[in-house]
């Protein structure tokens, strides 16, 4: 488990564009022995590339490798769509995919795990998020101090919403809106305080929703090709958790995919599952890139 990897800079708008554009035109650009040359290419200093190194792999865009020359990055296949066909991250489902990534990433982005997957607080301040993960981690045999825990709240919460009002038409400077803002997972309610939300069906995706499923769960259903709502609503590094759905949401967003062929609901003696269908999650991820981005 870790934290601060990222030296207090959160995510910001654009970045990905600028981390896409150059692990393409050179895969080395973030090797260590190549920091000036990125701060030459890229524009910023070199703090900013380190942490600009970190966040392609956390939120999944590139993946690391360590070569006789230095690290080498090369893009995802979700790197790659984004690239064709959402070179801006414009799309919301790109951000689904993104927070997906970042949610699920247990030992490199420890407090954005947690906060989806283990803390179930739906209202709370930096002080109540602190006191808890700072214990959580001191129970796992972590050292950070409570002041380093305090930096990362800062950090994870710039990553989703502003404590500022701000008018999106006006937008000038990337760092104006919280990467992720426009998926409203985090609200500020005022006096310090902050809640996660309950999106909507009709905020996610359905390819989004699909692949997701069938990404998590790709171990299991290499076995058995039924999984029971519980898991998905409930379970660690499940579109329940990290997406923060309701019950009644997430069973909705199932039948619209059973009425769209992808799987079948099954209520077996009060004990709701879903049968999938034999799909592979980058054939689902390919497809929406192919339609439903715009």
């Amino acid at each position: 488990m870790q934290i601060n990897r990222h030296g207090s800079f959160y995510i910001r708008n654009g970045w990905p564009t600028k981390i896409i554009d150059a692990v393409t035109n050179d895969p080395l650009i973030f090797s260590p022995n190549n920091e000036l040359a990125a701060v030459d290419a890229i524009g910023v200093g070199r703090v900013m590339i380190k942490a600009m190194r970190y966040w392609s792999v956390v939120i999944g865009i590139t993946n690391e490798e360590r070569i006789p020359q230095g690290v080498v990055h090369h893009l995802t296949d979700l790197g790659v769509q984004i690239a064709e066909h959402d070179p801006y991250c414009q799309d919301n489902g790109t951000l689904w995919l993104l927070h997906r990534n970042l949610a699920r990433c247990e030992n490199e982005a420890t407090a954005w795990w947690w906060l989806y997957n283990c803390f179930d607080q739906q209202i709370f301040s930096k002080d109540s998020f602190s006191n808890a993960f700072y214990l959580f981690l001191q129970s796992s045999g972590e050292t950070y101090t409570r002041k380093t825990v305090e930096k990362e709240f800062d950090c994870l919460k710039n990553t989703y919403v502003s404590e500022k009002a701000f008018d999106v038409h006006k937008i000038l400077d990337e760092d104006t809106v919280p990467f992720l803002a426009p998926l409203s997972l985090i609200q500020y309610v005022g006096s310090g305080t902050f809640a996660k939300r309950k999106p909507k069906a009709r905020e996610i995706p359905l390819d989004v929703l699909h692949y997701c499923i069938l990404a998590d769960n790709a171990e299991h259903l290499a076995e058995r090709s039924e999984i029971d709502l519980d898991t998905l609503l409930e379970c660690d590094k499940q579109v329940g958790r990290y997406m923060n759905l309701s019950y009644s949401t997430l069973l909705e967003l199932l039948q619209q995919l059973e009425n769209a062929g992808k799987l079948t609901l099954v209520n077996n003696f009060g004990s709701r599952y879903i049968h999938l269908h034999d799909e592979n999650p980058d054939d689902v991820l390919h497809e929406y890139y192919r339609g439903d981005v715009r």
